[in-house]
């Protein structure tokens, strides 16, 4: 099996920034309608928050509070756990980046499945170690022995995405509990979490159980996609006390602003607001998966706000027909494409541009 290893940091000036490349679906560039590449919810904050936010434009001048101390004692008491067990940040990936220059330097070694989160091989080489990529099974699902297999003694993380950006599986709880027992003393399991919320299908693995059963994880959220607050980046993760001490002094200054912190605080508030809206976003996903399938299209069943087809040469060819009809698609060549739930005129625009195609190759 062919592994993949990315540039550590001496190799920065070879890693292409963030998504620096692509097309913006605004502005220059080919003209998008809709942008169904990023995940992002397309309803807006809740109501009580964007209320809230309105309120508190008057204090932009004014610096937030360094440490985030409300929003990581309201997040500490949602998750049942202390309040120097959590970290904030600017969105999961923030804080990610904040978990791997804590932990992680010259020399060291990152393990996650591929395809991933395609920030993940940079925020790797920032702090200095070494990404060690493998591929997901056939299925679009972490392939564990695998992951662990690939552990050596340099490694310092392991990744593990559920549900999983991009293909929308999940990881067990059994099969996570396996596999967090079976890692060798003092290499952490960073769980990202960022789809959890959309996930339906009976308990997710999560916070507070798996923190108590395990030290050795720390489990990262987000408000940027179940709560719509992506353009205000804000999320946290929380683990054992002794790294989240290390990973607060990794944290950028007042990177959390004040009107983030006060919209994530309401968010966790809002649980009837929030179960509506994911039951909205869970039964579009759902119908949009059966209308591909109905094309004739491969589909992974997903636990996300998203649906994978794993075309894998065919890929760029869907992302080329969807943009002829103006719709932006997240295209992984060789793999397969991600397609965001979106707006219901989305879907149709995307559905009809299919329609008009010859798919018998693709599937």
């Amino acid at each position: 099996m062919r592994i993949t290893r990315c540039a550590g940091r001496g190799a920065l000036r070879d890693i292409t920034a963030y998504r620096s490349a692509e097309a913006p679906a605004t502005g220059t560039g080919p003209a998008f309608a809709f942008d169904l590449s990023s995940n992002e919810l397309t309803l807006p904050p809740m109501p009580s928050v964007l209320s809230a936010i309105e309120q508190d434009l008057s204090r932009l001048a004014r610096y937030p509070d360094p440490t985030s101390r409300a929003l990581t004692e309201e997040v500490a008491g949602h998750l049942r756990v202390c309040a120097d067990e959590v970290a904030v940040g600017p969105g999961s990936a923030g804080v990610l980046q904040q978990v791997l220059l804590a932990l992680c330097g010259e020399g060291d070694e990152v393990v996650y499945a591929w395809p991933g989160f395609d920030a993940y091989p940079l925020m790797v080489a920032v702090s200095g170690a070494t990404g060690v990529q493998t591929p997901l099974t056939v299925s679009g699902e972490h392939d564990l022995a695998e992951l662990l297999a690939r552990v050596s003694d340099r490694t310092r993380v392991v990744i593990l995405c559920s549900p999983h950006n991009p293909t929308g599986t999940v990881i067990e709880r059994g099969r996570l509990d396996g596999f967090l027992r079976s890692l060798p003393q003092g290499v952490v399991a960073v769980l990202d979490e960022a789809y959890v919320e959309f996930d339906r299908g009976g308990d997710p693995p999560g916070m507070p159980e798996i923190l108590r059963a395990h030290g050795n994880v720390v489990v990262l959220r987000t408000f940027s996609k179940a709560y719509g607050l992506a353009g205000l980046r804000v999320g946290y993760a929380a683990g054992p006390r002794r790294i989240m001490t290390t990973v607060c002094k990794t944290a950028l200054p007042f990177g959390v602003t004040r009107l983030a912190e006060q919209a994530a605080i309401l968010s966790l508030r809002a649980g009837t607001e929030l179960r509506e809206r994911l039951s909205a976003v869970t039964s579009a996903r759902e119908e949009l998966s059966i209308s591909l399938r109905e094309l004739g299209l491969p589909v992974l069943p997903s636990r996300a706000n998203f649906v994978w087809l794993p075309l894998t040469t065919f890929a760029e060819s869907f992302a080329r027909t969807a943009a002829t009809a103006g719709i932006k698609v997240r295209a992984c060549p060789g793999h397969g494409v991600r397609v965001s739930v979106g707006e219901p005129e989305a879907h149709r625009t995307l559905l009809r541009a299919l329609a008009r195609t010859d798919l018998s190759h693709w599937s």
